[in-house]
């Protein structure tokens, strides 16, 4: 019976990268994150189809196993098609999980820490627009608020003018451009510069497009010796083949992400090569920056407070909203790649619960007695995190050891606090119907729900806040058709 390993060794690795890619882009376009492969096969004589799926998580581990254990030279006269390799492939990864025993040994913590990574890598697939979102909150922190407190600290402009040359906008026209591009094709440098080239911007040359991808590529002996392996194509998702030497998106996937991510990880990574803390820090001053200005914008001034700090680390902000006052806590710190991923890093996700959810609980606590003894409402504590991973009831259930049965304390993301405030302004019964299933959780252990799990049962989905003003995704793409035509 063939094994997937050994096909593999057959198969030549830059044939391979570009099939899967081309499959990625059709995943794509259909709004698709599994893709049902059909393979011909003999049962009891007679020839029938057998369907397997591929997820568009898999096509990376796929594309990683061929690098390690492939190269581009193979002319077997006996490999076998990409759809039957898909099938060798499923074998083969259940296999793994079960030698690996992804849940052997673990506490209850863990196997909801294992479960939150699995779904964290496969939430950022099923979840796209999420990425939009994210690039228009990271490009509005980091440079459009102007009036931040903290905005002198971190200058985002000079650094991506010192590593390409050119200002924020024109990085940010690269981008969108070689999105473009890796969405008609996997190899977007072989694209005529006269197809995205115009008159009205003079950024849009092969030379810078180049220079961008070639910034964003691994070699396939980075992917050998990377700790992160597969992930690596997260934060690189453009891979230089051996033979040619060409750059072929491995997935279009992973560069929607760097739509999302590659303004936040491009300061972030630029400091964390100098060997310093100054952005992990700022980042946390600039994410309260944050919090204070959208809620200046959609509550009043006696209705929120940002808590003074002492030498007894305390809570950040209250809320006063409806019947409920808010305790929160924000956190900036992001959970470490490798715990994204079907095989997570559990001692990473750990690290992370440790340093980031049993800290703001700890703060939290500190501020909440008193808070309570003079407060007309009932007190909600709030973990706001500006990581979006998962769901907030996965990583809930995950931190049970340090929540214990502290039923008022809720983890929240930025983004379904950006749509509790602007409820609170502009939709006061749907505000309403979110605070009192919180007041109902807070008080009940056995039918207690998550804010996800609220959410999802008053169907709020989409988030109003990222809206006209602060859309810059759709400016910005507006102002490329524009200029394009």
């Amino acid at each position: 019976m063939k094994d997937f390993i050994s096909e593999i060794k057959k198969i030549p690795t830059d044939g391979l990268i570009y099939s899967l890619s081309e499959k990625s882009i059709d995943m794509f376009r259909k709004n698709e994150y599994l893709m049902p492969v059909t393979i011909p096969v003999i049962h009891n004589g007679q020839r029938k189809f057998l369907t397997v799926k591929l997820t568009a998580w898999d096509i990376l581990d796929m594309e990683f196993l061929s690098i390690k254990e492939s190269n581009d030279y193979r002319r077997s006269s006996k490999k076998v098609p990409v759809e039957v390799l898909v099938d060798l492939y499923r074998n083969y990864d259940n296999e793994r999980s079960t030698k690996e025993g992804v849940f052997q040994n673990i506490d209850a913590d863990g196997v909801f820490r294992t479960l939150m990574g699995m779904t964290a890598e496969q939430f950022a697939y099923e979840n796209l627009y999420w990425l939009f979102e994210k690039f228009s909150r990271d490009y509005y922190i980091l440079f459009a608020a102007e009036n931040f407190d903290h905005r002198s600290i971190i200058d985002t402009d000079a650094i991506v003018r010192k590593i390409f040359g050119i200002s924020v906008n024109d990085y940010v026209l690269i981008l969108i451009t070689v999105f473009w591009l890796c969405c008609q094709h996997p190899d977007p440098l072989s694209a005529p510069e006269e197809l995205y080239s115009n008159v009205n911007s003079t950024v849009l040359t092969a030379e810078n497009l180049s220079n961008f991808i070639k910034y964003y590529s691994c070699t396939y002996q980075n992917l050998r010796t990377s700790s992160l392996k597969k992930q690596l194509l997260y934060s690189k998702p453009f891979i230089k083949t051996q033979r040619t030497g060409e750059y072929l998106a491995s997935s279009i996937f992973p560069v929607v992400m760097l739509v999302g991510n590659g303004l936040y990880w491009l300061v972030r990574d630029y400091y964390c090569k100098q060997g310093t803390q100054i952005f992990v820090n700022a980042f946390g001053y600039l994410f309260e920056d944050y919090i204070k200005d959208i809620a200046s914008k959609y509550c009043k001034p006696f209705e929120w407070t940002t808590l003074s700090t002492g030498s007894k680390k305390a809570a950040d902000f209250t809320f006063n909203l409806g019947n409920l006052t808010f305790l929160v806590e924000s956190k900036s710190a992001l959970i470490a790649l490798d715990v994204k991923q079907q095989i997570p890093n559990l001692h990473n996700a750990d690290v992370f619960f440790e340093r980031t959810i049993k800290k703001a609980h700890n703060q939290l606590n500190s501020s909440y007695n008193q808070l309570s003894s003079s407060s007309e409402n009932p007190v909600i504590k709030i973990i706001l995190l500006y990581d979006q991973f998962s769901n907030s009831a996965m990583i809930e259930e995950s931190a049970h050891e340090i929540l214990g049965e502290d039923s008022s304390c809720f983890i929240m993301t930025i983004r379904e606090f950006e749509i509790l405030l602007y409820y609170h302004k502009n939709a006061k019964e749907k505000e309403h119907q979110i605070l009192e299933e919180l007041l109902k959780s807070s008080r009940s252990e056995s039918q207690r729900k998550s804010i996800c799990a609220i959410y999802n049962d008053l169907s709020i989905n989409r988030n109003p806040h990222i809206g006209r003003e602060l859309d810059y995704f759709s400016k910005l793409m507006n102002t490329f058709e524009k200029s394009s035509n």
